[in-house]
């Protein structure tokens, strides 16, 4: 699919035998081979998912963010719209800290979610996955009587990279980012390097140590070699990944994501309307603070879910997405829910995925699917695969050869 964008750190993370995009797209299928991620072409992988996820979760490797929707929201009321937007106040933030958002329609559905940047209570970051908000953001201000705001899509003029795996510190102090290990958890600062000033977070989407690092288009080539730099010192591949092992890790972290845990405008889906309180986000939910859009439909669902999320395990392969799981109810079978999404964990060897269960069988732990005229054991739990102390520990540990 020619339309689609290409980033400018495509080629240099491929690893196929042909490195080119051109190669790439003239070979490869839509959803199959790749997505559609905000107009730009985002590979399953770059060669091998299972390489890549190992290296994440054993080294580090290297996943580019920069089609990620970028929106500036500047002004005197900037703090004040974005405490009636979110679901908690954010104007309280330390600047130089991030926080995971979420913001919901008046009756209480997820519109989407978001990371926040905080540079002052004049100047934030949004960065939500997918969706231009900037009109909708535009329509509530004028609502809410923000006169001094403004809505800045950024997609383009930023570009990004995520590090991550227990390397990664290792990684960015011999990248040139000497403090990158101090940073805490959602913490950013702009660092002076070889290549000039990037803005350096500590933060991923891997439930993993990591880091991300935003500059100008224009600074990424100079970042490569940079990177080249810390492979060759270090002694480490560092590799680039794809959705595959992507999917893999946000799912054992317990990560959920809009369009794929819960409907979206973008991608609109009858009854997969969710709460944050039915999607495990609850806890971004301050019904005592400001007021926000949503709260009075909130206040009344925080006890009245439909359903709950879970974790899956089965061995059941493939995706599972929209699959029923079914389970004996008083000596019947009925559906009790369905699969979000699905991916196959080379750490937990089994594939895995986040399913929305109805709340009237909130004390079922197993169940069971039906796939290909097959039936497999489906284990449910709460709690996400994996809670590395690493990916918050302060310093960040300089590992720098693979763990096991």
């Amino acid at each position: 699919m020619a339309s689609l964008k290409q980033s400018a750190l495509f080629e240099y993370l491929n690893r196929r035998e042909d490195p080119s995009y051109t190669s790439f797209v003239s070979t490869g299928a839509l959803d199959t081979d790749y997505i559609d991620w905000n107009g730009y072409l985002l590979p399953m992988d770059y060669g091998d998912s299972e390489y890549e996820y190992r290296s994440i979760r054993h080294e580090c490797a290297l996943f580019d963010v920069s089609p990620m929707r970028k929106i500036r929201i500047t002004g005197s009321d900037a703090s004040p719209f974005l405490d009636i937007l979110l679901t908690r106040p954010v104007s309280h933030l330390t600047p130089n800290h991030a926080s995971y958002v979420v913001f919901c329609t008046e009756a209480g559905y997820l519109k989407d979610d978001a990371m926040l940047y905080k540079f002052s209570d004049e100047d934030y970051l949004l960065l939500p996955s997918d969706i231009d908000h900037c009109d909708y953001f535009s329509q509530l201000a004028d609502t809410g009587s923000f006169t001094n705001v403004s809505f800045t899509e950024c997609t383009d003029t930023l570009a990004g990279i995520a590090l991550q795996g227990p390397c990664s510190a290792a990684a960015a102090v011999e990248m040139g980012f000497a403090d990158a290990a101090n940073l805490a958890p959602y913490e950013f600062h702009y660092m002076q390097s070889a290549i000039g000033e990037v803005l350096v977070a500590r933060m991923g989407f891997t439930a993993d140590l990591g880091f991300e690092f935003w500059m100008t288009p224009e600074q990424s080539e100079a970042l490569m070699v940079q990177i080249d730099a810390a492979r060759e010192a270090l002694s480490l591949d560092i590799p680039g990944y794809g959705l595959d092992a992507l999917e893999a890790c946000r799912i054992e972290g317990g990560f959920v994501v809009a369009g794929w845990d819960f409907s979206t405008e973008l991608d609109p889906q009858p009854d997969f309307e969710r709460t944050p309180f039915e999607t495990g986000l609850g806890w971004l939910v301050d019904l005592e603070g400001s007021d926000f859009v949503g709260r009075q439909a909130l206040a009344g669902l925080k006890t009245n879910s439909r359903f709950l999320i879970r974790r899956i395990s089965t061995a059941a392969t493939g995706s599972l997405v929209d699959v029923p799981l079914i389970a004996n109810v008083d000596d019947q079978a009925q559906t009790i829910g369905a699969v979000n999404c699905s991916a196959w964990s080379w750490g937990q060897a089994s594939t895995i995925g986040n399913a929305s269960v109805k709340s009237a069988f909130r004390d079922i732990n197993a169940c069971w699917l039906e796939l290909g005229g097959k039936r497999f054991d489906v284990q449910l739990r709460r709690s996400p695969y994996i809670q590395l102390d690493r990916r918050d520990q302060i310093p960040a540990p300089l590992n720098s050869s693979r763990v096991s």
